[in-house]
């Protein structure tokens, strides 16, 4: 038996599982991913391959250990070598090899590698197993019938490393139907050895319903294709009654026509990964306060009960429920005090609610709710009283009474809208209209055109704001956390209120959209924000980029590049110095022209960036086929780390598969330390965030720049 030093300074209970592996007749070999450094071979691998004092155990060339060659005579690559293979993560199965003895002479080794991975899936050592199948291979050449039972003996070994190896192994004689499964494979579904029957209907009768079909048809197909490899993954009933989902590998061996005689794989328990993968998919379309589902997620279902409703000739409706007074509540208790009131509410509306009803929240303390499958709107009526009544009861959190009461918009469908989109704006607005007439109800939306005093009033005071150029730009700084150097600064919109109020965008972009000037106030931030870049440049600061975000309603027109071309135009800037920011909402509910239309800026050396990325629809496989630069991870993501560990969970996937891209990955909302030694441990790119700097109007940021020492 060899062993390394690093396992010879291993745990006695090791060294003699090293011992039992020495009376295995296979020889068993283990290497070391990276270097490629032999850490262990057995007595049957030291007899098959020679005196292992010999081997060079520093070398991943496996040629060194044993020179195989192909059946025309050609030597093997060192990539072609199972152990080679293994060590770059694939499963080689019962793979036979021919190899040069020292005195010349040809002999046959059936080998079988796979890789030995750590928790987040990466290769760290490899295993080999060999058997010396030389008299079997020479019988078949010369035609004896002995090879047969050489090669059950072969395979016995194979079988019992499989074991050692912990994996499920099984066999089926496709001729005659005959399975065999092994003591390991039974242990994975709760049974001993002699208790379950091998059996192929026992297999087939095992598994999920829902996977039965699927998995039948996929496994005729491959069998008819052609091909030697086979993959699946599938749920099997435990002897407890639930499913486990199982990953099966195999071998396809087919006669010299082709023809499928028998298939050789192993079985293994991949239950853990699958509900890890569950979880991370729930947290991602889940809002991690109330549990319900999240805005993006909500306006998909919603989709699914406005297709239902089409294709039945029913009704649908849309509520779009506002908590009156409970700013005032955050403000006096505190946000752990109202986090409980929304969660109150959360419970309250999902029981006042059908199963087949929807609800969501949307942000802050909005919620949505998609009635479906109505005969007519009086449904709507005694859903929305009801919603009415049970969230107008009082409150008991801890010691505390609390008052709170819901303003209800409803939209129906198909009167007011065919898409979840002008619904739910309709539905909006008719909240609105209730909180004009007093709040504590609900009112359906009215298409007659009029509109609010306030709203009249506030389009007003904010079109002379932008005539006085009273609107202002603040700058938030985004800063590279391996050089710790400040790369780029995204532009916020703020108007300042005579009575002293700064509003953020989501307070005015809607009424601006409304009133028919939103254009013009997307111009005046992309100019004004060029113009300040051009500033910083006059005033000698480092060239940084400008981060500068879309509305959706912008990302509609077909020449919105064109009209930033102008914008560039009129105040020079590079244009790889110019980010256009969209969110991962604002793509999904995209039209044809919003990915012409960021290809088309692209090609101008505009750079993009996907903002609130982890909490909408876009998988993280989308990213590869999209014209991303740069990926914002959402800082309601960012701010529940390190503890939440499905935040971590999307975050680490968020930034591996950026890194794997070649993607930019930011994180929003960094706001503590632990937060950012989490991003650098795990190789985030980027942060921004109040722990590094708040937003600020452009001579502040210039001035904080100089001495942040960040260039």
């Amino acid at each position: 038996m060899f062993l390394d030093k690093t396992v010879r300074d291993i745990p006695a209970r090791y060294r003699e599982l090293a011992g039992i592996l020495d009376q295995v007749p296979a020889g068993i070999l283990m290497a070391e991913s990276g270097s490629g450094k032999l850490l262990f071979m057995n007595r049957a691998g030291a007899a098959l391959l020679g005196n292992p004092i010999a081997v060079d155990h520093h070398s991943n060339d496996e040629a060194a250990r044993y020179r195989a060659i192909h059946e025309n005579g050609t030597p093997y690559t060192p990539d072609e070598y199972p152990m080679a293979r293994a060590l770059q993560g694939e499963t080689v199965y019962s793979k036979e090899m021919l190899y040069v003895r020292s005195d010349g002479s040809r002999g046959c080794l059936r080998v079988a590698a796979s890789p030995v991975k750590d928790g987040q899936g990466r290769t760290i050592r490899a295993i080999e197993m060999l058997s010396d199948v030389s008299l079997e291979w020479q019988a078949r050449m010369t035609g004896q019938q002995q090879a047969q039972k050489r090669l059950a003996d072969a395979e016995t070994k194979l079988r019992l490393a499989t074991e050692i190896a912990g994996l499920g192994f099984w066999e089926w004689d496709i001729r005659s139907n005959d399975m065999y499964f092994s003591p390991q494979w039974k242990r994975h579904l709760g049974y001993r050895d002699e208790e379950l029957p091998n059996r192929y209907e026992e297999w087939e009768s095992r598994m999920h319903p829902a996977d039965r079909a699927r998995v039948l048809a996929g496994l005729e197909a491959e069998l008819k294709r052609g091909g030697t490899d086979y993959h699946v993954q599938f749920r099997l009933q435990h002897r407890d009654g639930s499913y486990r989902w199982i990953e099966a590998k195999a071998q396809i061996q087919r006669d010299e026509q082709g023809q499928p005689q028998r298939m050789v794989g192993t079985h293994i328990d991949i239950s853990d990964h699958k509900e890890r993968e569950e979880q991370v998919r729930l947290i991602a379309q889940h809002d991690r306060l109330t549990g319900l589902p999240n805005r993006a997620l909500t306006f998909e279902l919603a989709e699914q009960s406005l297709s239902a409703a089409h294709r039945n000739g029913k009704m649908c409706a849309m509520l779009f429920v506002d908590l009156d007074g409970f700013k005032p509540i955050n403000d006096i208790y505190g946000h752990h005090i109202g986090d409980e009131v929304l969660k109150e509410v959360a419970l309250r509306l999902k029981g006042a609610f059908r199963a087949q009803d929807t609800v969501g929240r949307i942000g802050g303390d909005e919620f949505l709710i998609a009635l479906t499958q109505l005969d007519a709107a009086q449904g709507a009526v005694h859903a929305a009283a009801h919603a009415l009544h049970q969230l107008s009861l009082p409150y008991h959190i801890g010691d505390l009474v609390l008052h709170s009461s819901p303003s209800i918009g409803i939209s129906l469908y198909p009167r007011d809208g065919a898409d979840i989109e002008t619904l739910v704006r309709h539905a909006d607005a008719a909240m609105y209209d209730v909180k004009q007439h007093g709040k504590a109800g609900y009112r359906f939306y009215s298409n007659n055109g009029t509109m609010q005093p306030d709203t009249m009033q506030l389009q007003h005071r904010l079109h002379e704001s932008m005539a006085h150029q009273s609107l202002q730009l603040y700058f938030q700084p985004m800063v590279n956390l391996s050089t710790q150097r400040v790369i780029a600064a995204e532009a916020l919109l703020r108007w300042p209120t005579p009575q002293g109020v700064t509003m953020s965008p989501d307070m005015f972009v809607a009424i601006a959209e409304q009133s028919g000037f939103l254009d013009e106030l997307s111009n005046w931030v992309l100019q004004t924000a060029c113009a300040q870049h051009d500033e910083w440049k006059q005033q000698g600061l480092p060239a940084i980029d400008i981060g500068i975000n879309l509305s959706p309603s912008q990302l509609r027109e077909a020449g919105l590049p064109d009209a930033i071309l102008q914008q560039i135009a009129r105040c020079p800037i590079d244009p790889a110095h110019l980010w256009i920011e969209i969110s991962d909402r604002t793509l999904n509910g995209g039209t044809p022209y919003t990915l012409a239309a960021l290809d088309r800026l692209k090609a101008l050396g505009v750079r993009i960036t996907l903002d609130d990325f982890g909490v909408g629809h876009s998988p993280l496989e989308r990213l590869s086929r999209l014209p991303f630069d740069r990926v914002k991870i959402d800082h309601t993501l960012i701010m529940a780390l390190p503890h939440d560990k499905a935040s971590a969970a999307v975050t680490e996937a968020a930034i591996s598969f950026g890194n794997s891209l070649g993607i930019e990955v930011v994180a929003e909302g960094l706001e503590s330390q632990q937060v950012l030694q989490f991003l650098q441990e795990h190789h985030c790119h980027c942060a921004q965030g109040f722990y590094l700097a708040r937003p600020m109007p452009g001579a502040q940021f210039a001035e904080w720049y100089r001495h942040a020492g960040l260039h």
